[in-house]
């Protein structure tokens, strides 16, 4: 090994067809901007042996480049050590070539027939591509900055900016540009001298010396560990190449049959890496696009697996939760993990291109994906993509990004394509998906229905079995599908009404109280005479229109128009849903916790299926069939619809409790409530545990606030909460003194009524006057004194038992007790 054979670079492609850096080696280091000490040094000397007259020189050598020839091509060369050397020397010839219009003889040297560069790397695929596209495309070189003019070639990807070793060859040809820029020399010529070399190196092959391939490990101690995503990527790629059989029809620019594989390479380091390169950082800021690829291909990997495994019920469950972590996110498995469930096979790889071709499309638009719509109300293309890339993809999104790449694949036409969206949109929209089992579900109704030959609104309206999304609302757009086919005006009136930010696709109601559905359950289709349709679409607009309004005003909050709403579909009937038990919600809040969006808000009662529901539905429409009710004057209708309820004296008393007083909804921030036979409780929040209050016992403090002098001689009226279902909540009274002593009187629900209890310290050795009085008002002395447990002794009344018995008999004691006290 002492010598080896002294070559040019130019005079090295007689021994080798081909020379590469492998896989194995760094990144091009000589032209990272860091080593400018070293890039400097490096080519002043190149610069100066070339422009060396001096009849007696000896040309520069370079020491020695070693490496062997890879198996089965016995004539491309691996370079184990002379990387760095070798690729400044090459881009050195490049430069030369092109500055002295040698670039014709240049390629007949370094270019092979089919455009490829003969020297290259295989570290990266990007890193192949762009030295293939440099030595084969043409580029007039101007006064600009070199890397400059290269990266506005069109033939040049964003994307190569990203690959370490393209941006250390542009640095590169920019310090080449500024020392060799200025000299009139031919150094073209005398670079490629090979009787009378200029800069020559000792060429050695390990192989031809019997050294193993141990040994070349052990001397590339400088090669670079490879990301998690190039192992994968290098993985993947492997077993592309392993796949036998026929591939779809694949292109590429410069041939037009290729191989899954020969796209795959190719694609994934050109457009596709186009494709990502602007939302390279939406998952991390590490100015890759690594990990957004990476959650993209394990998108595409859970998908085709659920499909592969979709026979297989039990395993299907077993292994969701494997791939799909809380709130859906895809976990990151292992490359052994993937092998190990047999993700990474052919069908994987023809679907992962289709869904990266479809939405490279040609290009991005304003470094953004070209999108298919102008619009974006049933399917945001771009806000989609991104969820993709960051792993924050909800199910709905994963449900809606498969449904609307696999249809686009089959019909772009952006009318049919709208349709197919349209009713995606409203099936995930209006159906509860938080589980992996329900997702798969889910995905697989939506494989089943896009691949009818039929449009959507022709499949549905010839009532195709679906499952997998809510039944309710499968019904709701085999209706609708009929009343689309029906005429322009029924989609406008429809449209317009599944747009509405509280509907959003879920118009159920308005289809039952313009009996639409009841005739659609009869006879299993809309076809109905001419004279019926104007009466069905003239009934469906009007009900459309007022539900609109009336969600209009308390879509956000009822508590904006004093909950008149819920009192007033309250004053037709018991509207509420069940919790449990004997816990039911008023769907006056628009809190999220709890599930109350999914099951105790107005959509849910408004989407029609079970008896009960369809019930319920009915107080509604009687709202909206009230005379009273304007929905031009939504406010104003409801308070008098209220109004008259309250006057006609024929509703039970704790409806006409929350019908009169806005508080008490107010009270229930999520809208929980607990009542039976023998209590009413408004709950703070959704359970015991937190302060609640006793229905009839706040009324009567609400009432009796509005006149305090009522009360008198007690100065001080509040209302005591509880946590527990063992405290009862009360109303108070206190502040009145008898002799130096103080007592209150409280108020408390009972089954049979109610308590009034009069108590204070020492109510056993109260006057007798006082003890008189309150006997003579119905009160019996009862209770055990345990001051440490809160509980006294007290005199008790339990004779009254409406509201306004209490206030009758609050209002004469405390008359009474005020004389006493005059005395």
């Amino acid at each position: 090994m002492n010598k080896g054979k002294s070559l040019t670079f130019y005079g090295l492609f007689d021994v080798v067809e081909a020379t590469e850096i492998p896989i194995l080696q760094r990144d091009y280091a000589q032209g990272r901007k860091e080593e400018d000490e070293v890039r400097t040094l490096f080519l002043n000397s190149l610069f100066h042996a070339l422009n060396n007259n001096d009849g007696s020189r000896q040309p520069l050598d370079l020491d020695f480049v070693y490496g062997n020839f890879e198996e089965g091509q016995s004539k491309a060369f691996s370079v184990l050590d002379g990387q760095q050397r070798l690729t400044t020397l090459f881009l050195l010839h490049w430069y030369l070539a092109i500055q002295h219009d040698h670039i014709e003889e240049f390629r007949g040297r370094f270019v092979t027939d089919e455009q490829r560069s003969r020297f290259t790397y295989k570290t990266r695929p990007s890193t192949t591509e762009f030295f293939d596209a440099l030595t084969s495309k043409d580029i007039e070189i101007s006064e600009a900055v070199i890397s400059k003019q290269i990266k506005n070639s069109q033939w040049f990807y964003l994307s190569w900016q990203q690959d370490p070793t393209v941006q250390a060859c542009l640095n590169m040809l920019d310090a080449i540009q500024e020392l060799f820029d200025q000299n009139d020399i031919n150094l073209y010529e005398r670079i490629i001298n090979t009787r009378e070399p200029y800069i020559t190196f000792q060429f050695l092959d390990l192989h031809s010396f019997g050294l193993s391939d141990e040994l070349y490990i052990k001397m590339n101690a400088r090669g670079k560990p490879l990301t998690i995503f190039e192992n994968f990527k290098a993985k993947l790629e492997q077993k592309i190449k392993s796949f036998d059989g026929p591939w779809p029809e694949y292109t590429l620019p410069f041939q037009d049959s290729v191989s899954g594989y020969e796209y795959f390479i190719h694609k994934v380091d050109t457009d596709w890496a186009d494709l990502f390169w602007p939302y390279r950082n939406v998952c991390s800021d590490d100015d890759t696009f690594d990990d957004e690829l990476m959650n993209f291909i394990r998108l595409v990997i859970s998908y085709q697996y659920l499909f592969d495994n979709k026979e297989s019920p039990i395993e299907l469950h077993e292994n969701s939760g494997v791939f799909f972590g809380r709130n859906g996110r895809l976990e990151a498995l292992t490359l052994s993990k993937y092998e190990e469930l047999e993700c990474l096979n052919k069908a994987f790889i023809v679907r992962l291109i289709s869904f990266l071709d479809l939405i490279y499309r040609d290009g991005l638009v304003d470094r953004k994906i070209n999108s298919y719509f102008e619009t974006d109300y049933y399917y945001n293309e771009n806000k989609t993509f991104k969820n993709v890339l960051k792993n924050d993809a909800s199910y709905d999104d994963k449900l809606r990004f498969y449904a609307f790449y696999s249809y686009v694949a089959k019909s772009p036409a952006d009318e049919e394509l709208n349709e197919w969206l349209r009713v995606i949109f409203n099936l995930t929209e209006n159906t509860i998906i938080n589980t992996a089992d329900e997702f798969n579900k889910a995905l697989f109704a939506i494989d089943k229905l896009y691949q009818h030959d039929n449009p959507i609104l022709e499949t549905l309206a010839n009532d195709a079995e679906i499952t997998g999304f809510a039944g309710a609302q499968i019904v709701e757009e085999k209706i609708k599908a009929h009343l689309l086919l029906r005429s322009s005006e029924w989609r406008e009136a429809i449209i317009s009404a599944e747009q509405h930010s509280f509907l959003k696709g879920q118009i159920g109601c308005v289809l039952n109280f313009s009996e639409i559905l009841s005739y659609y359950r009869e006879h299993k289709h809309c076809n109905w005479s001419a004279e019926e349709d104007y009466e069905y679409l003239t009934s469906f607009t009007r009900y459309s229109n007022a539900i609109q309004r009336v969600f209009d005003q308390i879509e956000s909050s009822s508590a904006s128009i004093d909950y008149l709403w819920e009192r007033a579909v309250l004053s037709k009937g018991e509207y509420f849903t069940d919790k449990r038990g004997d816990k039911y919600n008023m769907l006056s809040s628009r809190d999220t916790r709890n599930n109350i969006p999914r099951d105790h808000s107005w959509k849910r009662l408004l989407r029609f299926g079970t008896a009960s529901i369809e019930q319920k539905q009915n107080y509604v429409k009687a709202v909206l069939d009230d005379p009273a009710f304007n929905s031009n004057e939504v406010q104003m209708s409801l308070s008098s619809i209220c109004a008259n309820a309250i006057e006609s004296g024929e509703l039970e008393p704790w409806r006409k409790a929350l019908i009169l007083h806005k508080e008490l909804m107010g009270y229930c921030q999520q809208g929980f409530i607990e009542k039976n036979n023998s209590e009413f409780v408004l709950l703070g929040q959704s359970q015991r545990n937190h302060t609640h209050i006793e229905l009839y016992t706040k009324v009567l403090e609400i009432e009796l606030s509005r006149d305090k002098s009522l009360l008198a001689p007690f100065s001080n009226r509040w209302y005591v909460p509880v946590k527990s279902r063992e405290e009862s909540a009360h109303l108070k009274l206190s502040g009145f003194v008898l002799d130096g002593m103080g007592y209150q009187i409280e108020v408390h629900k009972i089954p049979s009524g109610f308590d009034i209890r009069v108590l204070g310290s020492e109510i056993e050795n109260a006057p007798e006057t006082l003890t008189n009085l309150l006997r003579n008002e119905g009160f019996e002395f009862t209770g055990l004194s345990a001051p440490s447990l809160d509980l006294y002794k007290f005199y008790s009344n339990k004779n009254e038992k409406s509201i306004e018995d209490v206030k009758i008999k609050l209002q004469h004691l405390c008359a009474s007790l005020k004389e006493l006290s005059d005395e």
